[in-house]
Parts: C-alpha cells; structure tokens; sequence
C-alpha cells in the first residue's frame, strides 16, 4: 500500500498540486516569494527542482524506506524552499548550499542508496540550525 502512495504522490507531484508555498502560523509571503518557491520545487533550465530531486532519490532508495524517505524530503523541501525563497538580503539558504546539499543528495543515492535517510537527517539537521 505504502508504494501506491508514492506512485500517487509522485503524480500529484508532476501535475503541480504540491507547488503551493505551504502556510506557516504568522508568516506573510508575498507575491514574489512564491513564485521562488514554486522555482525551487520544479526547478529551471539551469538547476533540478526539488520534486525531480525527490523522485530520483525515492527511486533510488531500498524499497522498505521509500514511503518515509518521501515523507521526510517533502518537510525538508518545504522547509529549505521557504528560507531560500526569501528576499537575498536575509535569506539564510543561498544557492551555493543548494548546490552543496544536492550534489551530497545525488552522490550517496549513487554510491550509498542505503544511507540517503542518515544524509538527509544530517541535512534536515543543518537546515534547522541555520533557521535556528
């Protein structure tokens, strides 16, 4: 059941459902912020979005975590995609980290598929300290 839900989710994702900046208690968006998240999550000529980056490393992953490895990068791309959508001045994820944290991504499902969820603690991690 668990691997039907990703198949859905994953077709909800290519259809756009999921590109919404997700509301958060007390912060205000505006028109420009949003549209930077939706660039982060479907990603430009130049750069992956964060769904295509998901798909690949849940497609890559051992099929008896792939259910909470998606769970788990969908939080984190919301949680990175909020900040780094922010105004450059004082946004706490720039590109550079982004460039970072997806070659780390796609080098352990290459070389590790195994260890993607301890990456991408260790990532979710990192994410919270610098918002902290």
């Amino acid at each position: 059941m668990c691997v039907r839900h990703i198949f859905y989710a994953a077709a909800i994702l290519q259809i756009g459902i999921f590109s919404v900046l997700p509301a958060q208690a007390g912060e205000q968006f505006s028109a420009q912020e949003r549209a930077w998240f939706e660039t982060f999550q479907k990603g430009t000529i130049y750069a992956r979005g964060w769904r295509e980056i998901t798909s690949e490393l849940v497609a890559k992953a051992p099929m008896e975590i792939k259910c909470d490895l998606q769970k788990r990068l969908e939080r984190l791309g919301t949680r990175i995609g909020r900040e780094w959508s922010k105004n450059n001045q004082i946004r706490k994820i720039d590109n550079a980290m982004l460039r970072q944290w997806g070659d780390m991504l796609e080098q352990t499902a290459e070389q590790a598929p195994d260890k993607i969820p301890q990456v991408v603690e260790n990532l979710n991690l990192k994410v919270l300290a610098l918002l902290d």
